[in-house]
């Protein structure tokens, strides 16, 4: 007997992502809280617009749109009244994937969406399946914006000191509420900040290689080193420890001096070994312009 809601064949356990949406609907006590199953026959004009490492990102419409309350007399959900839709990005993981790093991902990008009274990831409104390849994909809100790095090429010589420090101290508690939850992010770089509107808003995303400190403390991959290497600790690269809230912090520090300078971190040396050993052994990126009083 397949699964009600994603059509696996029913094993004798809750299906994974059915039981993860059961659970957050079960302690939902607000409208974004609720986390839903939605077909994939609810999205039309999906097309990929990004690809990663561990899976491709797709731009869609969805028709329904999002929960606003309970409806307690119909008892079913009643939804806010859009005429075409919203528009939502749909990240789809590779099907070599391991399944649970990618219940992982949406817990922890759930969590971070939920625990806190601000807004610190991208809103997160549900599961999908391609019927097709069957893979899993995340319904988020598409940031129109796009990626912080992408906006400072684009606009860092319009953006004022007052804006760069606003952007910082928004980052600075977002980063804060997730270090609260006792998450790590461990891959905290520009193009994990989005928005679709960075003079008053960001939020972080891809947490596909967040964990919740305590975790998993015999994984024989913990010592792998992942991420984008101008943003990683060197404490982390030297293998001396696992990645910390610390080594997040680092990150966050790498990403201001791009904020406030506009350039990316060691833009004229490879990313290769030998940059990992300069940064062990303590270079960093350096000022080169007169900062305000």
């Amino acid at each position: 007997m397949p699964c009600p809601e994603c059509n696996q064949e029913y094993n004798g356990l809750w299906c994974k992502p059915y039981k993860f949406i059961q659970d957050a609907q079960l302690n939902a006590d607000r409208n974004w809280n609720v986390i839903e199953w939605i077909p994939y026959n609810r999205f039309k004009d999906v097309k990929q617009i990004g690809k990663g490492g561990f899976g491709t990102i797709h731009y869609a419409w969805w028709i329904d749109g999002s929960i606003r309350k309970w409806d307690i007399e119909n008892q079913q959900w009643k939804r806010y009244q859009y005429e075409a839709g919203i528009e939502v990005a749909l990240k789809k993981f590779d099907n070599f994937v391991n399944f649970n790093n990618v219940l992982n991902e949406m817990e922890i990008h759930f969590k971070t969406y939920s625990g806190s009274d601000v807004a610190t990831s991208i809103r997160f409104y549900g599961i999908t399946q391609d019927p097709e390849t069957h893979s899993y994909m995340m319904v988020l809100d598409y940031a129109k914006d796009g990626n912080f790095r992408e906006y400072l090429k684009i606009n860092f010589n319009n953006i004022d000191w007052l804006q760069k420090l606003e952007n910082l101290w928004r980052l600075s508690l977002r980063l804060m509420n997730i270090h609260k939850l006792d998450i790590v992010h461990q891959d905290f770089h520009p193009g994990n900040i989005l928005s679709s509107d960075f003079e008053s808003s960001l939020e972080i995303s891809d947490f596909g290689l967040s964990k919740l400190i305590g975790t998993n403390p015999n994984n024989p991959e913990k010592k792998n080193i992942f991420g984008v290497l101008p943003y990683i600790a060197p404490e982390v690269l030297s293998d001396d420890e696992e990645y910390t809230k610390a080594a997040d912090v680092y990150s966050f520090g790498i990403i201001a001096y791009e904020i406030i300078t506009g350039i990316p971190p060691y833009p004229d040396i490879p990313h290769d070994e030998d940059l990992a050993i300069k940064i062990c052994n303590g270079l960093r990126p350096k000022f080169h312009l007169i900062l305000p009083n």
